[in-house]
């Protein structure tokens, strides 16, 4: 989280909560997890509770999500204030999002939304939107809730570094307003066929992104990114560039999944095979690190998720000569439900 967020989300609590001190209020963080920061202690209040949520455990997180688009943790008109930064633009279908959040608030309760309008390509597992004022009101207005407040950052702030404002944040705060029964039990119904009769076939994606470098130091600059599937056996073969150096070689898994298993694993040109791993035993020379740990099984490697960070490392490789590409191939299956424990 970069300073210029944290400030925006406390000037909302300022100017729209500070005379609410001494209610009981549920304030719910909707991507909450804490990636260089959260916003906790904002609203640190002694009769406020504060709830963390997100799709995956880690730190600042109190509920963890199973579906990032049907909160049945939540119940419907249970929370005062839902605050969420720096989330929607990693969030694919943001709309049904905005549909959950007036779902989960109180009738009179309030939203506060940041989101970059500019700014670099940054996947968080995935990167997806920029958003202006008028997106936000028309955020609002989707979901039936009141916008208060629409407003883009547009210029450079001195009092900021360039990591601050290379985003340009915009800041929704909306109201939800009171709803008539009809709309109320229009709401219910169309909760109830999102959940049971889906019109699209929507699944989950977990995005693999391996690091190449010569130097020994990981830049995003230096990765490249592929996808896969959940519940079912794959075959994802990446391409690195041509002149790309492997020292080391690392994989990093994002997505919303409990444990990946592979069974296989190799480096490879077109017409050679570098290395290649495919049998529990062989597999054992791979690295596992930051939030991973290896599971006991038979047959492959299960890696289970313990957290935001999973890492992959191959083995140290002979340099191919030339500048032909390399290719990394895993045969992997990720489960996006939680296994039975062993």
């Amino acid at each position: 989280m970069h300073p210029s967020s944290f400030d925006k989300m406390a000037a909302f609590r300022r100017d729209h909560l500070e005379a609410r001190r001494h209610e009981a209020l549920l304030i719910v963080d909707l991507g909450s997890r804490d990636v260089n920061g959260s916003y906790r202690s904002l609203f640190a209040e002694p009769t406020w509770h504060y709830k963390g949520v997100d799709l995956a455990p880690g730190k600042n997180v109190d509920l963890v999500l199973r579906n990032a688009y049907d909160w049945r943790e939540l119940k419907t008109a249970s929370a005062d204030v839902v605050i969420c930064g720096q989330t929607l633009e990693h969030t694919e279908f943001f709309w049904e999002t905005m549909l959950e959040i007036a779902r989960v608030l109180k009738p009179h309760g309030l939203c506060c939304i940041i989101v970059p309008s500019s700014g670099p390509q940054h996947f968080f597992p995935t990167d997806c939107w920029r958003i202006f004022p008028d997106g936000l009101r028309a955020m609002a207005r989707y979901a039936g809730l009141e916008a208060v407040e629409a407003r883009t950052q547009w210029e450079d702030l001195e009092h900021y570094d360039i990591e601050s404002n290379v985003w340009h944040d915009s800041v929704l705060v909306a109201r939800k307003p009171p709803e008539q029964f009809g709309k109320r039990i229009r709401r219910y119904f169309h909760t109830w066929l999102k959940r049971y009769l889906p019109v699209s076939d929507w699944t989950p994606e977990t995005v693999i992104q391996v690091y190449y470098s010569a130097d020994g130091i990981l830049r995003e600059e230096d990765s490249v990114f592929a996808r896969a599937g959940h519940d079912v056996w794959e075959n994802i073969p990446i391409v690195l560039p041509e002149n790309a150096k492997i020292t080391p070689l690392r994989i990093d898994f994002m997505g919303p999944f409990d444990v990946i298993d592979i069974a296989s694993i190799s480096l490879r040109t077109r017409e050679k095979t570098i290395f290649r791993a495919e049998k529990n035993r062989d597999l054992e020379v791979l690295t596992i690190a930051g939030d991973a740990r290896r599971l006991a099984n038979s047959k492959f490697l299960r890696i289970k998720i313990t957290g935001a960070d999973p890492q992959l490392y191959l083995p140290p490789v002979a340099e191919v000569p030339g500048a032909k590409p390399l290719i990394v191939e895993l045969r992997m299956r990720v489960h996006s439900r939680a296994l039975p424990a062993i």
